[in-house]
């Protein structure tokens, strides 16, 4: 008797029948809806904190960018909504080795020695590629994907991000991701299998080049950055599974410069979206003043001489002032309990409060972002408030461009105009009452 005729008659003795076939399944499947279950709750009691971190890279692309980093609900439901779906779908991404372990255990059984012996490596080796695509989408894709979706609605528009639009687009584009970096371990897999060779796989590269572009479409936001973003690794993916698939020293050397390329391209990516907005170095910092980094949720003081990337958070408390210079010619003054958001070193957005501005003759235009419109200058002294409804700014000294709802208007020296988008609040009430009181004056004299 041979090794398999040995191995077959081992699983047909421990076939079972179908129904003892199905009461196994029950309790596998009953074993891991279970924990499902437990760490859910688990999850409930932690949803907070698993929010905060879900919403990270939101906050980094929102705090770039100079916008508030808050989620929206529109429904008194919607959050409870949000909030289960993000615990169950972080409770079955906890407890997917358990699931694993208990699909295992029910087909083991049937399988010969070899065919166990790729499933236990194909498993955690799955898993783990299914972790970094995970992660390549939360630390690189999703924060510069946003970041870019985001920017490229102009001045004037303010983006309202749900709760439940933000899980749901995270976690679909992370379980795609994850999905995605299973790429080789299929291709490894079928090729073992006879189904398709490797040289197959060369021949067809090209088709498949196009059709990761379309997947790369479908799973991601409608612009050409993130699918590029997508695409890249999942070209290195299949040159990966052709490697696997039929190892060469050629192969190895190729995909070796290939990954250095992309690995290469990406840190690019990231220096250009973190480091090419420029340092912002403050000198004369005056008052109590803090700040607070997009990574970071804590509030710092800041020092007298301060030096930090852009996207950071500037506010000042009830009652305290700050003044603050920039090395690129800046001089800022801020009143108390104002916030702006220092976007790059020549973009701030005034989120509330008061500033005056100082510029000597800056090398290029410094833009105000306000939730009314925009300032443009390049030199001078301007004063800008936001108040309740409108933004009022002052052209203390010099000229300044003001950008609302898409005119560009002049503010000339000594003047100030008010930038109010929609008009501010009155009284409809009181213009009724008072038309009403003319309309019967008249009918009285007639």
């Amino acid at each position: 008797m041979d090794i398999k005729e040995e191995e077959y008659g081992k699983i047909e003795d421990a076939r079972m029948p179908l129904g003892s076939h199905l009461e196994e399944l029950r309790r596998r499947v009953f074993y891991s809806i279970i924990a499902i279950i437990f760490c859910f709750i688990l999850c409930w009691v932690f949803k907070l904190h698993i929010l905060d971190i879900v919403k990270r890279p939101h906050g980094i692309a929102m705090h770039k960018l100079g916008l508030s980093t808050e989620l929206q609900v529109l429904s008194y439901q919607e959050g409870f909504y949000a909030y289960m779906k993000l615990c169950f779908i972080s409770a079955i991404f906890l407890m997917y080795p358990l699931i694993i372990y208990q699909a295992w255990r029910f087909v083991s059984a049937g399988l010969y020695a070899k065919e166990k012996r790729y499933i236990l490596v194909f498993f955690p080796v799955s898993y783990i590629a299914f972790v970094m695509g995970g992660l390549f989408g939360y630390y690189l894709l999703i924060p510069f994907g946003l970041q870019f979706l985001i920017s490229i609605l102009g001045p004037g528009i303010q983006p309202i991000i749900t709760m439940q639009q933000y899980v749901s687009f995270v976690f679909l584009l992370t379980v795609a991701l994850g999905l995605v970096f299973q790429l080789p371990l299929v291709m490894l897999l079928l090729s073992k299998i006879g189904f398709v060779s490797a040289d197959n796989f060369i021949k067809w590269r090209k088709y498949s080049i196009l059709v990761i572009f379309i997947i790369a479409a479908i799973v991601t936001p409608p612009d050409p950055f993130t699918q590029t973003m997508t695409a890249a690794p999942m070209i290195l993916l299949y040159e990966l599974g052709i490697l696997v698939a039929k190892p060469t020293k050629k192969g190895f050397i190729l995909l070796g410069m290939v990954v250095g390329l992309g690995i290469v391209a990406l840190a690019a990516a990231y220096f250009y979206f973190t480091h090419t907005r420029g340092m912002i170095d403050l000198s004369r910092v005056y008052g109590n003043m803090q700040l607070q980094k997009a990574e970071d949720h804590k509030w710092k003081k800041v020092s007298s001489v301060d030096r930090f990337h852009s996207g950071v958070v500037l506010k000042t408390g009830d009652g305290e002032k700050s003044s603050f210079s920039t090395k690129n010619g800046i001089g800022v003054n801020m009143d108390s309990n104002t916030e702006m958001y220092f976007i790059d070193p020549w973009k701030i957005n005034l989120q509330k409060g008061q500033i005056f501005l100082s510029l000597a003759n800056l090398k290029k235009n410094l833009e105000i972002l306000t939730l009314n419109g925009k300032i443009v200058a390049d030199n001078g002294i301007f004063n800008v408030r936001i108040t309740e409804y409108a933004t009022i700014v002052t052209a203390v000294k010099g000229e300044a461009t003001l950008m609302l709802e898409g005119e560009t208007k002049k503010l000339l020296e000594g003047r100030q105009r008010k930038m109010a988008a929609g008009g501010e609040p009155v009284d409809i009430h009181s213009i009724i009452d008072w038309s009403e009181g003319i309309i019967t004056d008249v009918q009285g004299k007639e």
